[in-house]
């Protein structure tokens, strides 16, 4: 899974930057997450309880969390994992993964309900850009699809 996040990382944050600098189509600003489940953007895990480690860097720069007693649906899609990114100690990505075909278009449905039309198709993978949040649909080799989360808000003080 941290290979596919780091791979995610890599391919959305070339399209997140380039898009940030034009005018091109923006998700509705309405449907803008300013949290995940209720842990907002930039929350600091310090201040977590239910929070869970499962990976750190060696410099401990980023941590990826799983939450206790996660509910592990979204939408209709029943999920595998939802990983909890923490950059510098406060909350920058989220991965909400789920395996299968059904939970993949399920996954890609509730994301277009929640976000309506994507503002970047590219192959099998959309994107919404919002003014703080970056959120990517991808499905991957492996039979399971990723909806990924990335706080993009550092990018207007640039």
């Amino acid at each position: 899974m941290k290979k596919i996040i780091c791979f995610l990382l890599l391919s959305l944050l070339p399209q997140v930057s380039f898009a940030y600098a034009g005018e091109e189509y923006m998700a509705d600003p309405g449907a803008e997450p300013a949290d995940f489940r209720g842990i907002k953007w930039q929350q600091a895990l310090i201040g977590l309880p239910d929070m869970v480690e499962q990976y750190r860097e060696e410099d401990g720069s980023r941590i990826t969390c799983r939450r206790k007693n996660e509910d592990l649906t979204f939408g209709s899609a029943e999920l595998d994992n939802i990983e909890y990114i923490f950059v510098d100690g406060k909350l920058s990505m989220v991965a909400v993964v789920a395996k299968g075909d059904k939970n993949k278009a399920a996954l890609l449905d509730s994301a277009h309900e929640m976000f309506g039309r994507e503002t970047l198709l590219n192959g099998d993978d959309y994107m919404w850009r919002f003014t703080d949040v970056a959120i990517m649909f991808s499905p991957e080799p492996d039979d399971q699809s990723v909806l990924f989360y990335q706080y993009i808000g550092f990018l207007k003080r640039r």
